[in-house]
């Protein structure tokens, strides 16, 4: 591995999901290494369009290894290669057209007259699903064992009927024919296992561990992130109704669970994400109108997810908020995320921790 202290980064990641000690980390595949590549790995050149740039198996693989060989991963930061900026993969799976950027991506919903619509079935013949499987196994072969390469971002239950049907739409439908809308969950649900299983035979180690790209993951065995981002605009009783279900089935399914709460509109829906027993951490994202991460402000939330039994994963911590945090709730089950623009940066930060380890 090019992350020379890869093993004691592994332990770390191990005892986080048990709760134990605390990761300290930064959003992101890394920092620039300023003292030359890890290898001797030409940049292959710019793809003549961005359908080429995420798409072509070759191409991404050539990329992506150019790319790892010039960053450095500091602290707990795990070497891992993003193969795809999809956020709701399954969606384009079940036939939602994307429509990538160069650093993000829109899905066109598919679902215009539910009374007309098909089941939602798995097809390995899918061009989306040949596409992403084709790259991701393109990537895994490029990698040759120097950094890993995440699991793309195939998550199931409300928020790809979303992407299918349209927010909007979809908000409607759960008043309008809810009956439907559980059918369909049901439906995607059977989908995203046949779909994750095949991912996570392409990106596990022997051993058996993998890693999930968005949220930076790693662990022994089949380990995700789940989430529910339209949930910000319905209530708790619509959640526990429509949502519940799903993410109970779907932490049943993985070794490894983490809840992504999105946004202050999502907090009220806690309380059902904490009764979910298999579900072993929850990751916090403040939106741009609340405190930042790390503020005080969110520390009885943060108690409240680490009584239940649940690791916490916390976005956008600034360094001045640290010891505040150490000190209000303790070093265990913490993964900390900052924001630092070089690895310099970053090792500044990374001192100012490490007393608590």
């Amino acid at each position: 591995m090019w992350k020379t202290d890869w093993e004691q980064t592994k332990k770390r990641h191990i005892d986080w999901w048990q709760g134990k000690g605390f990761i300290f980390s930064a959003w992101g595949n890394g920092y620039a290494k300023t003292d030359g590549p890890w290898a001797d790995v030409p940049v292959p050149p710019p793809a003549p369009d961005t359908k080429t740039h995420w798409s072509d198996p070759a191409y991404v693989a050539a990329f992506l290894r150019a790319d790892m060989a010039r960053r450095v991963w500091p602290a707990d930061m795990l070497p891992v290669a993003w193969p795809d900026i999809g956020t709701v993969s399954l969606a384009a799976y079940l036939g939602a057209m994307p429509e990538y950027g160069l650093d993000n991506v829109w899905y066109k919903a598919c679902i215009g007259d539910p009374d007309q619509s098909p089941p939602l079935v798995f097809d390995p013949n899918q061009p989306e699903v040949i596409r992403l499987e084709s790259v991701v196994r393109e990537a895994v072969a490029g990698s040759r064992g120097d950094y890993l390469v995440g699991m793309p971002a195939i998550i199931s239950n409300m928020d790809v009927l979303a992407e299918l049907r349209g927010a909007g739409e979809l908000l409607l439908d759960l008043i309008d024919r809810p009956d439907w809308v559980k059918e369909k969950l049901a439906e995607i649900h059977t989908v995203w296992e046949i779909a994750w299983e095949r991912m996570y035979h392409l990106v596990r180690a022997e051993d058996g561990s993998m890693a999930f790209g968005y949220f930076m993951l790693w662990g022994k065995g089949r380990t995700s992130l789940l989430q529910c981002d339209v949930s910000a605009n319905f209530s708790p009783d619509m959640f526990g109704e429509f949502v519940l279900p799903g993410l109970e089935r779907e932490c049943a399914f993985l070794d490894n669970s983490l809840y992504h709460l999105d946004g202050h509109q999502c907090i009220c829906h806690l309380d059902h994400i904490l009764s979910v027993k298999d579900l072993d951490a929850v990751e916090w994202t403040p939106d741009p109108k609340v405190p930042s991460g790390g503020n005080a402000h969110w520390f009885p939330m943060y108690k409240k997810i680490r009584a239940a039994g649940k690791a916490l994963w916390l976005a956008g911590v600034k360094p001045e908020e640290l010891h505040p945090l150490f000190d209000a709730l303790g070093s265990d089950g913490l993964y900390l995320t900052v924001n630092m623009d070089s690895a310099r940066e970053f090792e500044a930060a990374l001192k100012l921790v490490e007393e608590y380890r």
